[in-house]
């Protein structure tokens, strides 16, 4: 019988995963055999956040925080008035039988895995439909981290790197995702590997955090640098790594 299942991937504390994040990849498997059930890009934009609930909202609502420290929710909306229509990806299959089926999201960027993902097991069975929407929300941790620039004076490195949410969704005061709920930091290693700098970078402006002073490197040699951006009220972690060379 057909069975009809609509999944939608949502980041953790963000939007659903849309152009401004490169999409998702969903893969529908059945659990036992492993075999691949169905398997696309979600499409669509990332939705609408309204501080009302509606009944085509999910249930992982966004918890903002005031300047004076009050918090409050806004909710994640898949229906008009969003326009283009949330991403998502809707599957048909063709089930004999109740059915153990592995649910699978991949964050994708320039349209190949990044190495985010998250993965939810379910019973479907012959002729349910999971269409209403939201649909099946998958939820998907992390944050999206690129270094934007690391800079060599002599023996000093300036570093700049750009952090957002999974969705895409920006950094800023002005935005529900504040500057302060985030802690971004350099780490530089050695060639073989040991540490020998670290150092927090400051938020500069729209999801754009900087070294306030240069960070002081042992001598010359190849050193690999990596920024890590943590947001602990959501347990979302992201990290990115590049290497420089200071000149003998």
């Amino acid at each position: 019988m057909q069975t009809r299942v609509l999944v939608r991937v949502q980041a953790k504390g963000g939007k659903f995963l849309g152009p401004d994040a490169g999409y998702s990849q969903v893969t529908l498997r059945d659990a036992g055999s492993g075999n691949v059930l169905a398997q696309g890009i979600a499409s669509g934009g990332s939705g609408n956040l309204s501080g009302t609930f509606h009944p085509s909202a999910t249930r992982q609502a966004i918890v903002t925080t005031q300047g004076t420290g009050a918090q409050s929710l806004l909710w994640l909306s898949a229906m008009p008035p969003t326009i283009p229509p949330a991403a998502g990806f809707a599957a048909t299959l063709d089930l004999d039988a109740p059915t153990l089926v592995q649910l699978t999201a991949d964050a994708l960027t320039g349209g190949e895995p990044n190495g985010h993902s998250v993965t939810e097991t379910m019973w479907l069975t012959p002729g349910a439909d999971l269409s209403a929407e939201p649909g099946v929300v998958l939820v998907i941790p992390g944050l999206i981290v690129n270094v934007l620039s690391a800079t060599v004076a002599g023996s000093s490195l300036s570093v700049t790197a750009w952090v957002s949410m999974m969705c895409g969704c920006k950094i800023d005061p002005t935005l529900p995702w504040l500057p302060t709920e985030f802690a971004v930091t350099a780490s530089v290693a050695d060639a073989s590997g040991n540490p020998v700098a670290q150092a927090t970078l400051a938020y500069q402006t729209t999801s754009t955090f900087a070294t306030a002073q240069p960070i002081s490197l042992p001598g010359p040699g190849t050193y690999t640098l990596a920024v890590d951006a943590v947001q602990p009220a959501e347990g979302n972690v992201g990290s990115a790594s590049t290497s420089v060379t200071v000149a003998g």
